[in-house]
């Protein structure tokens, strides 16, 4: 998980690297095309996955993701890219996806966020994950409500939520549990109220409105 001013910080040093390869004509070769080179490199993932796995037993996915440079028709771009590999729990290959990209833009700022988010998705699914599939072979009763609640809430306890962010964590728990909202939505809904990815989304909603102004 991010600060907000970590994120700016982040973001100001990948701009700066911008710079300096666009500046330098042999960098900039390197860093736009087939097999750019990265300019910038998230932490890796790694996560237990059980979705979707024929054997019914978990496997381990680790997600490598980068920022490299695309040639825009105003300059340059941002561009996410994400590789995936997956192993049995004796580290034995069993698929590897090929790099594919996540997203494209012109801000620093916003392309850092979402890589950011997808990583702490990934760590929130891996934590929720346990709780739902106990549930769903269990059930649970009225009695129960209260526990499982306050499991999910667990679960969130890392993510930078403000006051009215963890009331809406708390009002999405009880529709995930109730199978009114998918897994997926609730672990996306959570991370991004994060105080930090909320604060960035505003700046890249202002800079395309800017842009937009501009042209």
């Amino acid at each position: 998980m991010k600060t907000r001013a970590e994120l700016e910080i982040e973001a100001r040093r990948l701009e700066q690297r911008t710079r300096e390869v666009s500046s330098n004509a042999e960098a900039l070769t390197a860093a736009i095309g087939a097999g750019a080179k990265p300019l910038f490199t998230f932490p890796e993932s790694s996560v237990a996955i059980t979705e979707g796995t024929e054997s019914g037993h978990p496997l381990r996915q680790r997600t490598i993701r980068h920022i490299s440079l695309v040639a825009a028709r105003a300059g340059f771009e941002y561009r996410l890219i994400e590789e995936a590999f997956v192993t049995d729990l004796t580290g034995a290959p069993v698929r590897h996806s090929d790099p594919i990209e996540i997203s494209t833009g012109g801000g620093a700022l916003g392309i850092l966020s979402l890589g950011f988010q997808r990583v702490d998705e990934e760590r929130l699914w891996e934590r929720i994950e346990p709780v739902i599939g106990r549930i769903e072979a269990d059930g649970f009763n009225e009695s129960e409500r209260a526990e499982a609640v306050a499991d999910i809430e667990q679960s969130t306890a890392e993510l930078n939520l403000s006051a009215a962010g963890r009331i809406r964590m708390r009002c999405d728990a009880i529709d995930l549990l109730e199978g009114r909202l998918e897994i997926g939505d609730f672990v996306a809904r959570c991370v991004a109220r994060q105080e930090c990815f909320a604060a960035a989304q505003r700046e890249v909603l202002s800079y395309q409105n800017t842009e937009s102004i501009k042209v």
